[in-house]
């Protein structure tokens, strides 16, 4: 048993999500492409990142230092081919698609990750 307790960067997600659906919502008043555009790009950031959050930090204490370090490579990996799999679905599967709202919503959501895990771990 371990008394380090896990870090709770898991809820990053949720904060981000959080912030996503209702502006996505509010988008659908002005345009609707943009709205999905934003949406699905806010979600090609969040899903990953939830994925690597999971497999990094599922594991904790000295006497499991590999399985923490294998964890984060598999954890990382993952992000990144997951990352890689929604962009070109999303290229290749939607139409009309504002590829401006896209990566904006992807940029905001990695500014939301960042600000969110700090204020998680200044507490």
């Amino acid at each position: 048993m371990t008394t380090i307790s896990l870090p709770a960067v898991k809820k990053v997600a949720l904060y981000q999500l959080a912030l996503l659906l209702p502006a996505a919502v509010a988008l659908l008043g002005w345009d609707a492409v943009v709205a999905y555009s934003a949406l699905l790009g806010g979600l090609i950031q969040i899903i990953p990142q939830a994925w690597f959050a999971l497999q990094a930090f599922r594991y904790a204490g000295a006497r499991r230092v590999q399985s923490i370090v294998s964890a984060m490579y598999w954890g990382e990996t993952g992000k990144v081919v997951l990352s890689a799999v929604l962009f070109t679905a999303t290229f290749l599967l939607v139409s009309p698609l504002n590829v401006g709202a896209l990566f904006s919503s992807f940029v905001i959501m990695i500014l939301v990750q960042w600000f969110s895990i700090f204020t998680v771990l200044k507490r």
